[in-house]
């Protein structure tokens, strides 16, 4: 799917909600396609984005679980389901610590710019 700055623009406020823990849902594949496509276009953390989009990368090719219409749950066992919510909250926490490793390394990038080091 094609992205644009206004996608990000759109889905940085769900994604900053859910990085604090104002939402509980996981990250969806889509907020993970954008936050992907704002590293590789550097819309977010210019300086530093190229270090954390492997791993950014490798998280969407882990398994793209998501969105099972009603159809389909139906199918599924209980056993089958908390594994699926249990991959999707691991991948959502994978996806908080790479946003909070790459805003912490652009600070301290900042901060050596600003003050040398």
């Amino acid at each position: 799917m094609t992205r644009t700055v206004q996608d990000v623009k759109f889905a940085l406020h769900a994604i900053m909600d859910k990085l604090v823990g104002n939402h509980e849902e996981p990250f969806s594949t889509e907020e993970i396609e954008t936050l992907i496509f704002a590293f590789e276009s550097h819309i977010l953390f210019d300086s530093v984005a190229h270090k954390f989009l492997p791993s950014l990368k490798g998280l969407h090719e882990i398994q793209e679980i998501a969105e099972t219409d009603q159809a389909v749950d139906t199918f599924l066992g209980n056993e089958e389901k908390k594994e699926i919510n249990h991959e999707l909250v691991e991948r959502s926490e994978m996806t908080k610590a790479i946003l909070l490793s790459a805003i912490k390394e652009h600070i301290l990038n900042d901060m050596r710019m600003r003050f040398g080091a």
